[in-house]
């Protein structure tokens, strides 16, 4: 720690900013595209179905299928990565005749080694959707349950216990570098002086015990790493596959640099144990254990979510390793002073404990401060990376848990306060009976802190089993699902796309107790009955599709309106089981449009202001903390912070996206037919067309939208409403919305009908083009 704590400040304003400054980063292997398309019509057959992920993947955990509608697989059993391509994974198909068939896929991510799988389904030849089979329904139904499922409590807690061993092993290293010998020194050359004699005396105390805490770090984390190494093969497939994961795998290979760090640690300590009994000081030994910790934490954060960042490269690793590195150096810090440093101040005098353990808790709580400061910081990164919106974050597993996280980490720093702001000084000034209750107080808030050290890593545990948010969440939902209890059954309805005419109706009855699967229903009938109009029963019947499933398509929802569906399961020798799940038929999926602060949030001259004011808010806080600041320096830094958040929020204010992409036209100018919603793009995405499509835009639309598609073309500031922001809009509407509304125009805005001007080929072409607007990285097929 710099002796200059203006220093330490500028640091804590450069992180900052350059946290704000990162792009967004995509986790777990989530399928972004696929040629053919997803609900796609080809004329004729593929050859290859081609498969884009978010990540790179195992390609040999990852797996790809194309099944008929009975569930037969027509592919040629040669699932493989593409060799110049490691997020892409293909297959290759013989000639399929006329019909509709489903792509499954199951995928390991080479990045994090979390598990995804999916479907979707195409047609080749001239088959409607309305024709199709129900395997669509189920495997939405599928994939929207496990979605919603958490994750195994064995993935949580290993990776829990793995982070907070690492902790406990990092911190112990760090403690005495940066708390422990600063604070011994200062204590020495204060006035009155704490004699050489008794500090060395007191550091061999402490040394013994912080060698005991040591082994037993070592011990736990060896245990720990062993442990994840279990998890990751049960993930990939059984305990069987452990060979595979370590001999062939992204995992494996970072495991193995754990284990030889932790090995090389265990024999670096077993020799220097001697030493240290006798003679505990900065030595080489000591300062090559600290170098092997950080080792650990880096291959610790290897195998992160934040490691998936791609651009700019390597910022989502170093993100990662430094919270990972903040966290123990706070909280393994707060171990040693809970368990090793009683030991050294009671070997002190008594009218010497007081003022050694107000310097340690001085020296240690502005360094806790400072880390947490950094620790909270990476949360607003993970807010802005991992979540995306604030839709995301109060409607997902991950939001949820980042909340608590957040709340958490909040407790932590009101403690850190209290310790500098009343701790320290009490300790320094009170009299002697007044300075051991301040110390007892001082060792409750620090167990408390601990404890709600302990419950913020079993947090992270939980987020990273699961999705992030930003992938997790749906804006715009195909699928109406509700789950109810009835006797000894789990009912889960689903209805795809929920919207008033036909719908596939899917049952999945499972039992309530293990989740298996019941498919000995004699019947399963749904019974529609319309609560604003008395228009009788309706009532159809399901057919069984194995796995617990009961599917049927069908017009039960023929109004809009409520309506109450009751699901009738009749089994051989019971009594009927029935429960009623309350429906609302719409006219057309609402459109969810992203708020204004998500919008926002997505710009980076926003994030850059926002960093601004991050920034200087740290500088307000810590020059009011910081006692070697005189007065005439507070003002001045205050007065800085000040100009500094003035700074921000004018570079907030003035940015123009915010305002191209906030939404302006109103819901019913946006009206696209019912039967053209859905219609598909008959022009496929090939290179040919991509490209046609792209000079239309630039010819008749980029003086509007904007080159790049942003809604801030040259004639963008003169129009109102504004253009729309098409890299956000253009991936919440469906094909049939976006050329309907290049065809007919929108009402209310300058956005002209072009159903005259270009012909069917050419609009379908623009908007083939638009949708690639909303796409990292758009990789166009060749033509068949």
């Amino acid at each position: 720690m710099s002796r200059n704590p203006r220093r330490g400040l500028f640091f804590l304003i450069l992180l900052g900013l350059f946290l704000f400054a990162a792009l967004p980063a995509l986790a777990h292997a989530n399928l972004l595209r696929s040629d053919p398309a997803a609900n796609s019509a080809q004329p004729v057959s593929p050859t290859v179905v081609h498969l884009w992920f978010s990540e790179h993947v195992e390609p040999s955990f990852t797996n790809v299928r194309v099944l008929t509608p009975a569930g037969a697989q027509v592919d040629k059993s040669d699932s493989h990565r593409a060799p110049n391509d490691a997020k892409e994974m293909d297959v290759s198909v013989s000639d399929l005749p006329r019909g509709l068939y489903t792509v499954a896929w199951n995928a390991i991510s080479a990045v994090d080694g979390h598990a995804t799988s999916g479907s979707f389904a195409f047609t080749v030849g001239d088959v409607p959707l309305s024709e199709s089979s129900p395997r669509e329904i189920v495997s939405l139904v599928d994939t929207e349950l496990a979605n919603r499922e958490p994750p195994p409590a064995y993935q949580v807690v290993a990776r829990w216990l793995n982070v907070l061993t690492l902790v406990m092993l990092a911190g112990a290293f760090a403690f005495p570098l940066f708390v422990l010998f600063p604070a011994l020194q200062s204590a020495s050359m204060q006035k009155p002086a704490i004699s050489a004699k008794s500090i060395d005396a007191a550091r061999g105390l402490w040394a013994a015990r912080w060698l005991r805490l040591v082994w037993l770090s070592l011990m736990l984390y060896a245990l720990a790493t062993l442990g994840v190494l279990v998890m990751q093969a049960l993930t990939s497939g059984g305990v069987q596959t452990i060979p595979r994961v370590l001999a062939g795998t992204r995992f494996g290979t970072f495991w193995w640099l754990r284990v030889i760090g932790l090995a090389a640690l265990a024999v670096l300590v077993l020799r220097a144990r001697t030493q240290w009994s006798t003679d505990f000081r900065l030595d080489r030994a000591l300062l090559l254990g600290g170098a092997l910790s950080l080792w650990l934490v880096l291959a610790q954060s290897l195998n992160s979510h934040n490691a998936a960042l791609d651009n700019p490269p390597l910022l989502g690793l170093l993100i990662d390793f430094i919270h990972t590195l903040g966290t123990a150096i706070w909280l393994g810090g707060l171990l040693q002073l809970a368990l090793s440093l009683p030991a050294l101040v009671r070997a002190l005098e008594s009218n010497q404990q007081g003022r050694m353990l107000g310097i340690l808790v001085a020296r240690f709580s502005l360094i806790a401060f400072l880390v947490v400061g950094i620790i909270v910081a990476s949360g607003v990164y993970s807010l802005v990376v991992q979540v995306g919106s604030i839709e995301a974050l109060f409607a997902t597993l991950y939001g949820d848990a980042l909340l608590v996280k957040i709340v958490l980490v909040g407790a932590v720093l009101a403690i850190a306060a209290f310790n500098l702001i009343v701790v320290k000084p009490g300790l320094a000034q009170a009299a002697m009976q007044r300075s051991l209750r301040i110390a007892r107080l001082f060792r409750r808030a620090t167990w408390f802190e601990i404890a709600t050290g302990v419950a913020i890593l079993l947090v992270v545990g939980l987020m990273t089993s699961v999705a992030p948010a930003r992938s997790a969440y749906n804006p715009n939902p195909q699928l109406v699902l509700q789950t109810q209890r009835v006797d000894d059954l789990q009912l889960t309805l689903g209805i795809a796309p929920g919207v008033v005419g036909t719908n596939d109706f899917d049952v999945k009855v499972q039992e309530a107790a293990d989740g298996a699967p019941m498919s000995n229903a004699q019947v399963v009938r749904l019974l529609g009955t319309m609560q604003e109009m008395d228009m009788g029963t309706q009532e159809i019947a399901l057919t069984p599709q194995g796995e617990g499933h009961y599917t049927l398509r069908g017009d039960l929802l023929s109004m809009v309106g409520r309506w109450k569906v009751e699901v009738l399961v009749r089994r051989p020798g019971q009594y009927d089981s029935r429960t009623t799940f309350a429906i609302t038929a719409l006219s057309q999926q609402p459109t969810a449009e992203p708020s204004y602060l998500s919008l926002a949030l997505q710009q980076p001259e926003v994030l850059l202001g926002l960093g601004l004011v991050f920034a200087a808010f740290g500088i307000g806080t810590a020059s009011v903390l910081v006692g070697r600041l005189q007065t005439r320096e507070r003002r001045v830094t205050l007065l800085g912070a000040l100009g500094v958040a003035l700074l921000g929020l004018i570079v907030v204010w003035q940015n123009p996206a915010v305002v191209t992409s906030a939404p302006s036209t109103s819901a019913a100018n946006l009206f696209v037919p019912e039967p053209l919603r859905f219609i598909r793009r008959p022009v496929p995405g090939t290179t040919e067309n991509l490209a046609a499509g792209r000079q239309i835009y630039q010819n008749n639309c980029a003086v509007c939208h904007g080159p790049q598609g942003k809604g801030n073309g040259p004639l963008a500031a003169t129009l109102n409403p504004r253009p729309v922001d098409l890299t956000v809009h253009a991936r919440l509407h469906t094909e049939g919305e976006l050329y309907f509304w290049v065809t007919n125009g929108i009402k209310g805005s300058a956005m002209p009908p072009w159903g005259e001007s270009l012909n069917d080929t050419q609009r379908w072409q623009v908007v083939g083009f638009i949708r690639t607007l909303a796409l990292p990285t758009p990789a166009p097929t060749s033509a068949p």
